[in-house]
């Protein structure tokens, strides 16, 4: 499985989504690593809803500045994942949703409600 992990993330960082699985027991870990975060989808947000002003500002976590015009692009294609993948929930993550158990995953994020979100 770690191997599966690191191919992933790789594949995230390269921009290529998606993955094709031999093994039914892949399909959660596949699907849970392309959930977005919290954080990520509250930057996306953000800087979506900010777009027609540019600019910079700080994001909600308070660990970066996003500036608007550079990033537009990459929070587009974060909504799009977020309406296939979901969002966590605030303080869940990757290890959450890998660790939960079968119909514990509702607790982690929600699909549903995408932009309730802070």
């Amino acid at each position: 499985m770690d191997g599966l992990i690191r191919e992933i993330i790789l594949d995230k960082e390269n921009g290529f989504i998606g993955k094709t699985v031999i093994h039914p027991t892949h399909l959660i870990m596949v699907n849970a690593l392309y959930v977005v975060t919290h954080e990520e989808y509250l930057d996306a947000y953000g800087i979506l809803e900010e777009n027609s002003s540019g600019g910079v500002f700080k994001s909600t976590y308070e660990n970066k500045m996003n500036e608007i015009k550079p990033h537009t692009q990459w929070a587009k294609k974060i909504m799009k994942r977020a309406q296939v993948y979901g969002v966590f929930n605030k303080g869940y993550d990757y290890l959450s949703i890998l660790s939960a158990k079968e119909g514990g995953l509702s607790e982690a994020f929600d699909q549903q409600s995408l932009h309730n979100r802070s």
